[in-house]
């Protein structure tokens, strides 16, 4: 019967010696590092969100600085029609 030896290499993985050579299969991580590394892709993702809602913001800080501009032109429109309207012939 052919001996299995397995040897674990420093970077994680773990090399089995059999019949047909050499298999290499990673170890799995240890869950404190994997919940770490669940942390950090969180992380990022409230910072994408936290940069598009920043976008958002900005965005529509340009629409009420543009509406405000609009209504203040409607406005002048408005008081030249007035005066014009008093005008007579």
């Amino acid at each position: 019967m052919p001996r299995t030896t397995t040897n674990t290499a420093t970077d994680g993985t773990t090399t089995t010696n059999g019949t047909n050579g050499h298999e290499t299969h990673p170890e799995p991580k240890p869950a404190l590092e994997a919940a770490l590394d669940q942390i950090e892709a969180i992380k990022g993702s409230y910072r994408e969100a936290i940069r598009g809602l920043t976008n958002l913001t900005d965005t529509l800080k340009q629409i009420q600085r543009e509406q405000k501009a609009g209504d203040k032109e409607i406005q002048s429109v408005r008081q030249t029609l007035r005066s014009l309207q008093s005008v007579r012939i």
